[in-house]
């Protein structure tokens, strides 16, 4: 009888000693999942401003009319929820497929550019935006001169930099021009998990440059 109540012992012992350690386990299984699941869209959303950005320093883009100021731009790009084969969201959301990019503008709220993570955990987890804008360069400095936003469905321009003359230019020798791309992304892991929330573990982003090189 002894010998059994010793053994009855030692299973619920075991028992109660799983309880304690599975919680555990499963914080260590699915926290490495979800860091396996955040670094691929991390490397997804950098594929995606890379293609992206190649796509704007080589496609010959519009400086005025439809396509730049005005609805309806199929050229190089676009409002749509989902773009036109072609256009620099385009090929943004099909390079970042582990990622679920949406054709809305990166949040920033705060003046500094590129989006810092703050602005970024603002997006709904599990999204992502972009953001697509062209510098002035003027020999070892640059400065802005138009960004295309999606919300208003416009090229916004910086009126010290006209288009088709400072602005949106192929490199020649009379200056030239940077295709900037960022992609953010605010990551949702499958479990929520305190060590592993806030916007420096769960957001990420990626800004390309290029010199545009249409001719």
């Amino acid at each position: 009888m002894t010998a059994r109540r010793s053994k009855v012992g030692r299973r619920g012992q075991s028992l109660v000693e799983f309880a304690m350690v599975l919680p555990v386990l499963l914080a260590v299984l699915f926290g490495g999942i979800d860091f396996g699941g955040y670094f691929s869209s991390r490397l997804s959303v950098e594929n995606g401003a890379r293609m992206a950005v190649r796509a704007a320093a080589v496609d010959v883009c519009p400086t005025s009319g439809t396509g730049v100021t005005q609805a309806g731009n199929t050229v190089c790009w676009s409002s749509a929820s989902s773009p036109a084969s072609g256009t620099i969201e385009q090929v943004a959301i099909s390079a970042a497929a582990d990622a679920h990019i949406l054709n809305t503008d990166c949040p920033d709220s705060d003046g500094i550019w590129p989006p810092s993570p703050s602005d970024l955990a603002t997006l709904t987890p599990g999204t992502g935006c972009i953001s697509i804008r062209y510098y002035y360069l003027n020999g070892s400095s640059q400065s802005l001169c138009a960004n295309w936003s999606a919300t208003n469905d416009e090229m916004t321009t910086q009126s010290s930099y006209p288009m088709a003359t400072d602005c949106l230019i192929p490199a020649g020798s009379t200056g030239a021009d940077i295709a900037q791309v960022v992609i953010g992304y605010n990551y949702l892991p499958l479990v929520p998990i305190t060590w592993f929330s806030g916007a420096g573990l769960t957001t990420t982003s990626a800004e390309t440059q290029l010199v545009l090189e249409q001719g």
